[in-house]
């Protein structure tokens, strides 16, 4: 099992490895995210994580870059925090180099850990491609529940539908268990 670690970025030093990441793994990634096309230089990326830094500062989301082995894997984030109804939507993804191997299973249960004893949130929303299977096991494994599902959103042509996913505090101990 790879040594996982979550962070918020450090947009100076994590933008051109993100980016590099990114225009490694575009093709895959693109397939499940209209946004992972976007940025299209490293000083586009720094931008994007600078303001993901400053709603980090604010509280309106803990974007996070995910270390697997000390190496940039991949971005976890929980977006639209609400203090006020204690929620929050789930955003993730992972270079192709790292699936497979329990890496975002371990940053995700980190993350979820934030969310619900740190901030004190109760529920938290994934939108999923039902096609996405790698993903909506990880959420599966970590206790989160199909609720139904919507129409496609038109910014993502290659997504059939968007599967909802929540999960509900507590999470009958999944993500204290080691074994993810």
């Amino acid at each position: 099992m790879r040594a996982v670690e979550i962070r918020p970025p450090e947009p100076a030093v994590d933008a051109p490895l993100v980016y590099a990441l990114i225009e490694r793994h575009r093709d895959t990634l693109s397939q499940w995210m209209a946004g992972i096309v976007r940025p299209r230089s490293a000083a586009d990326t720094e931008a994007f994580l600078r303001l993901q830094a400053e709603g980090n500062d604010e509280g309106r989301c803990a974007h996070r870059v995910i270390l697997a082995d000390g190496e940039i894997a991949g971005i976890c984030s929980l977006h639209g925090i609400s203090a006020a109804h204690r929620y929050a939507r789930l955003g993730y993804w992972l270079a192709d180099s790292h699936v497979g191997r329990g890496v975002m299973s371990q940053a995700l249960a980190l993350l979820l850990r934030h969310a619900f004893e740190d901030l004190g949130l109760h529920r938290l929303e994934l939108g999923c491609a039902p096609e996405n299977l790698r993903s909506c096991r990880v959420a599966e494994r970590l206790g989160f529940r199909l609720e139904g599902s919507c129409a496609t959103r038109s910014s993502w042509a290659a997504v059939s539908g968007i599967c909802v996913v929540t999960a509900c505090w507590p999470m009958s101990g999944r993500i204290e268990h080691d074994g993810l």
